[in-house]
């Protein structure tokens, strides 16, 4: 069965009737269809998808591919009568179980793996905070079927990867599966470098920054370290689900479905890669907090300064309103309707008196409080 071949779109321009998708390496191209019936119209797909053979694949046939995008409960159902999938399988990829796993089956392993897609506008793309999505990949003896989502473009470039091949000999269903993990750990490359960039920017704005800069610089910080957060949790789950993957294929008694062989070099190249990728981030996590300590010192600091320069000018008005209230007292009083000293006298000695009396009041006052320093 032959259908004219079309060339594979990218991720981001894909139209929903091309949800599902045939890659061959035989004729090296991917194939794109609205439903499973009309991937496979004659229905007949023994040739291709040759289960039913117990040994390990030969070299010389053929390794197909099928991928699945947004895959819905019908969807993942037809295709799992078709190749025979386990229900466990298809209750996972059906609720979208977000748990990274490895799991081993009659004719196939299952591999749950976590990925990040950013949003993207017209502009291009924009790493803002990205956001998780849940891809499945089911390595059979001769081929892979994946369950991807939108947004997220590992099975374009790996398929690209394949065509490039110099050596085609290597490939097959496992080769597959090792590409497309290589691929999801090398998707989180550019977050890893975006946040290492944003920590570089706001470590040297944190000591030249104003107080008002300084405001604005704590929310950024904050957001960083939840992309730096969420980035390091996706990539834990794929340490374990690595370091247990290459234990089964090492073992003694390991399943006939696992690999052996050189594929265990790559797939030690990805655990290298991935224990590299958490060390950066947790050395730009520790930068990053370091700065936003900084931040909140200088913070301090400067409310602090703040604090003594408005309770210093509080102790000089508290002085002077000492000073001021009493004469303020004591001339209220005699203006009201009383007697005043002095008013039957000629003159204004009286006046000055008093007057004098207030200044050298004030002068006494004023003195003690520069003596005890609360001017």
């Amino acid at each position: 069965m032959k259908t004219q071949a079309q060339p594979e779109k990218p991720a981001v321009q894909e139209a929903s009737q091309d949800r599902f998708s045939f890659f061959s390496s035989d004729t090296q191209q991917a194939t794109t269809a609205s439903s499973w019936t009309s991937l496979f119209p004659n229905g007949n797909q023994d040739h291709i998808f040759q289960e039913s053979q117990k040994a390990r694949p030969d070299p010389s046939c053929p390794v197909w591919w099928v991928d699945v995008r947004n895959a819905t409960e019908e969807d993942v159902g037809i295709v799992a009568e078709a190749l025979s999938i386990h229900p466990l399988t298809v209750e996972d990829i059906a609720i979208r179980e977000p748990r990274e796993k490895v799991e081993v089956f009659k004719n196939y392993y299952l591999i749950s793996f976590q990925t990040l897609a950013s949003q993207v506008t017209e502009g291009g793309e924009r790493l803002g905070m990205p956001s998780s999505a849940e891809i499945y990949i089911l390595v059979f003896q001769y081929g892979v079927v994946t369950f991807s989502p939108s947004g997220c473009s590992h099975v374009s470039r790996v398929r690209d990867r394949v065509r490039k091949m110099h050596d085609p000999s290597i490939l097959s269903s496992d080769w597959i599966c090792y590409a497309l993990i290589d691929d999801i750990v090398d998707s989180f490359e550019p977050f890893t470098r975006a946040v290492e960039a944003e920590s570089e920017a706001i470590e040297d704005q944190v000591f030249i920054a104003r107080i008002d800069d300084v405001k604005e610089l704590i929310p950024q910080v904050d957001i960083l370290r939840k992309k730096i957060t969420h980035i390091i949790r996706c990539l834990h789950g794929k340490v374990d689900v690595l370091n247990g993957f290459v234990k089964r294929c090492q073992a003694p008694d390991r399943l006939p479905v696992f690999p052996d062989g050189d594929l265990l070099l790559y797939l030690g190249d990805v655990q290298d890669h991935l224990v590299t990728t958490l060390s950066t981030l947790a050395h730009i996590d520790e930068i990053i907090g370091r700065s936003q300590g900084n931040c909140l010192a200088q913070l301090s600091a400067t409310n602090l300064r703040i604090s003594l320069t408005i309770n210093s000018a509080m102790s000089k008005v508290t002085v002077l309103a000492t000073i001021f209230v009493p004469c303020h007292l004591v001339t209220g009083m005699f203006g009201m309707n009383v007697y005043v000293p002095g008013q039957d006298t000629p003159g204004l000695s009286w006046f000055f008196g008093i007057v004098g009396v207030f200044v050298a009041f004030m002068v006494v006052c004023m003195g003690m409080a520069a003596k005890f320093k609360l001017l």
